[in-house]
């Protein structure tokens, strides 16, 4: 019985310290989803600033130099 009882419990002190390195992981990830979203966020404003001043979207076409 008391094997028993210690093998449960290096089980159990396993799975609590897989799960606070699981919740570190999942921590940055969702930092880093914030940080990307905010990055994305940014250029999509550049992007409605640009077609803003053109007035259009701007077509793909050469330089007026070619």
């Amino acid at each position: 019985m008391n094997e028993e009882l210690e093998r449960l419990e290096i089980k159990v002190s396993y799975l609590e310290s897989q799960s606070d390195e699981l919740n570190k992981v999942v921590i940055e990830q969702s930092k880093s989803i914030v940080i990307l979203e905010k990055r994305i966020e940014a250029l999509e404003k550049k992007v409605e600033d640009l077609i803003e001043v053109s007035g259009e979207a701007r077509p793909n076409r050469r330089p007026p130099h070619y």
